[in-house]
């Protein structure tokens, strides 16, 4: 035995003085194992566009070299042209080889020198030989030409018939920046994030001289969707230099229709107006614009919608409680565990189509609906997310037709929603909102269904289940099914659903986390957002840049602790975030409502599968309803207020006839007191003294929401009094 250790070591120390030697890149990459120390030699050809990793290269391959978070334990920070030697330990990361964090050299031999040359490649050559290599894709465009870049987010470019997708991190420069919206030379570095070790190669690019167009006219901006009816709309796109301006447009993405504006010069502001076409119907379009020179850029080819002729209701429903007492136009609907049957009725509601796709179900009542709508001849289709239990599937009626994502990536298919009788415009309905079928989820958990009868919104819904059912079809095509990253920006932006506009976002396709940050961004007198997970960077950032001494933003947040959280950080800031951790029943929300108490403000509501995270941005199937409306607003923040009720954020008084009267919060509060009270005690005094009765401040109420400054005060529990009705509530600061 002590023999064959001894054989083992000296093997061991063997093999150590062996594998000691390493020969170039290409010798590490092909030889050597994870957990193996080497020394490499390289050209370093990224810098802190692609964060503290640092890709280096030589004449055989490249690698990734990972210090930690930063660069602080050396002497110096290499840079694009620095040659280096390192030596460090092989470690993988998500799929991507890399050298380090175990570094124990970082020598800086010479700088400025040339970069290697980049291969020439097409999308569909980016693989593990190029890993870590400078290269270059020619004739490039990209789906997102026109949007602003948002930071740790995936956009999918074509090229050669290929598609290939980039990844920008949050310290790249190009965030914030417009996506180039033309034919370019695509440069970068070949990387990698996958779970299971294959695929998920993506290309870094190091900043906008990694994007240099190609093409003498260029789109520089999105195309826009505006004045939008029943019969008609217009479509209007600005480009660099002067054009002119025609839209080729279709029912189907042939095409085959021309609308020419000849009666104007060249121009770069373009606008192409679109008529005699049909309600609740999708039209396929993209524009071109043609310069003096004989230059021609091309967008991609988009889907836009008309006002259908449904009825364009909008009801919304929560499962847990609501504050009606701020209540405008309707009494906010909290159905408790009674939520499972309002489903159910709209399920058994479609006459002659459904289209499902829910990450999980296992209740009951969900189930014998499902199995309602089929034994009444409802063609049902259902996509179910593969690594769930999804236990209520099992007692579906054999008739119906289940497929599902498979590839384990991220929390895969997660949205909630449900497309009832596209084609037929006084049934149509799509449901949606943040809650599975799961019975946990319908009558414990917090969240919330909302329910659009449109016949537009229901067909371009039904265009995103296409996609990933793979047909239009009742048998689900393999081959052709796409999830994830593999989908493509094909579905309407814009509707008008009852009057008001509403914005659909498919992630991980349609830059989801930009309308919302944008959406944060128009934030002028109030938000309040209530959500599952919050990991988000730029979303947090947005937040805490929109407050101020006029508008204070407050949130709920379940998820609190783990990577990349947010929650310390909007505490930090000053944001009025309270943690729903430990309280009974998960608050599973993905919502926010903007400008909510101003009317003439654009009351807004963000809602659906979407959690604020980057594996629902980069990832996951996700969909995601932004209302612009005042009622749907209003319902919402009934909703919030009924949460933070239930999590004891807020106390109240009420009058004799159980009427609202005024609220105070945060409480417990360290630094600013806001009280709310009914428009018919705006005017009045209310008093807060300590708890032995002395007077510390008569607070005059001269509108519905009044801040008091409690930073001076001692810790300790204080009592708010309305003078006009004999009432009190305690204050605790903290």
């Amino acid at each position: 035995m002590k023999l064959f250790s001894c054989t083992l070591a000296f093997v061991a120390i063997l093999s150590s003085t062996v594998l000691s030697a390493q020969s170039d890149i290409l010798d590490v990459r092909t030889n050597y194992a994870i957990g193996q120390t080497v020394t490499i030699t390289g050209i370093v050809t990224s810098g802190a566009d692609l964060g503290s990793v640092r890709y280096i290269q030589d004449s055989s391959a490249g690698i990734a070299l990972y210090p930690g978070n930063d660069w602080s334990a050396w002497s110096a920070e290499p840079n694009p042209g620095d040659e280096v030697t390192v030596t460090g330990e092989i470690t993988e990361y998500n799929g991507l080889l890399e050298i380090g964090p175990n570094l124990t050299q970082v020598d800086i031999l010479s700088s400025g020198n040339d970069l290697p040359e980049a291969q020439v490649v097409t999308p569909n050559q980016l693989n593990e030989s190029l890993e870590g290599q400078l290269v270059v894709i020619q004739a490039t465009t990209f789906d997102s030409g026109g949007q602003t870049i948002e930071s740790n987010t995936t956009y999918t470019f074509n090229a050669s018939g290929e598609e290939g997708i980039i990844y920008v991190r949050s310290s790249n420069s190009l965030v914030g920046t417009v996506m180039n919206g033309c034919e370019m030379n695509l440069m970068g570095i070949v990387s990698q994030f996958t779970f299971d070790g294959f695929g998920g190669y993506q290309l870094l690019p190091r900043g906008a001289s990694d994007m240099v167009s190609t093409s003498g006219i260029c789109l520089t901006s999105e195309v826009e969707q505006t004045n939008i009816s029943s019969s008609s709309f217009d479509l209007s796109w600005t480009t660099d230099v002067s054009g002119d301006s025609e839209v080729e447009w279709g029912l189907t993405p042939d095409l085959g229709q021309v609308e020419l504006d000849e009666d104007v010069l060249p121009v770069t502001d373009h606008l192409v107006s679109l008529s005699g076409l049909s309600p609740g119907t999708l039209y396929y379009a993209r524009v071109k614009s043609t310069s003096e020179d004989g230059e021609t850029v091309t967008s991609p080819t988009r889907v836009y919608a008309t006002i259908s002729e449904s009825s364009g209701n909008i009801h919304v429903y929560f499962t847990g409680s609501v504050d009606t007492s701020v209540a405008i136009d309707e009494e906010a609907m909290s159905l408790g565990t009674s939520t499972n049957d309002t489903i159910a009725a709209w399920i058994t509601s479609a006459q002659h189509t459904l289209d499902i796709a829910v990450y999980n179900t296992n209740n009951v009542a969900i189930e014998n609906a499902v199995n309602t709508a089929a034994a009444n001849g409802v063609q049902i289709r259902y996509i179910a997310e593969g690594q769930n239990a999804n236990l209520g599937i099992q007692n579906f009626d054999s008739s119906i037709p289940v497929h599902y994502r498979t590839d384990g990536e991220g929390s895969g298919m997660h949205n909630k929603f449900f497309i009832g009788d596209a084609d037929y415009p006084e049934t149509a309905f799509v449901l949606t909102g943040s809650t599975n079928m799961t019975t946990a989820n319908l009558n414990t958990d917090k969240n919330n269904v909302i329910v659009f009868q449109d016949q537009s919104i229901a067909r371009g819904y039904r265009l995103e289940f296409n996609e990933m059912w793979g047909s239009d079809t009742m048998v689900p095509d393999d081959a052709n099914a796409k999830f994830g990253p593999a989908k493509s920006v094909n579905t309407p932006l814009k509707y008008i659903v009852g009057g008001s506009p509403v914005e659909v976002y498919f992630s991980p396709t349609d830059g989801t986390t930009s309308a919302i940050r944008e959406t944060i961004e128009t934030m002028d007198y109030d938000m309040a957002f209530a959500l599952l997970s919050f990991t988000r960077d730029d979303l947090a950032d947005a937040i805490i840049d929109g407050s101020s001494f006029f508008v204070s933003p407050q949130g709920a947040i379940e998820q609190i602790s783990g990577t990349g959280t947010e929650f310390d950080n909007l505490t930090a800031a000053g944001i009025d975030v309270h943690s729903h951790q430990g309280v009974a029943g998960s608050l599973h929300h993905k919502y926010a409502v903007i400008d909510y108490s101003e009317p003439l403000s654009d009351p807004t509501v963000v809602t659906g599968s979407h959690n604020w995270s980057s594996t629902a941005e980069n990832m996951n199937d996700e969909n995601t309803v932004v209302v612009h409306d005042a009622r749907v607003s209003n319902l919402y923040y009934q909703e919030f207020r009924g949460l933070l009720i239930s999590m004891g954020v807020i106390s109240s008084i009420e009058d004799e006839n159980g009427d609202f009267v005024m609220t105070a919060f945060p409480n417990p509060t360290s630094d600013v007191l806001y009280v709310e009270v009914s428009n018919a005690y705006v005017g009045t005094a209310f008093l807060l003294s300590d708890i032995n009765g002395r007077l510390i401040e008569v607070v005059n109420v001269n509108s519905e929401r009044t801040s008091i400054d409690v930073s001076g005060l001692e810790r300790g529990v204080y009592v708010l009094r309305s003078e006009k009705l004999n009432r009190s509530i305690q204050v605790v600061v903290q």
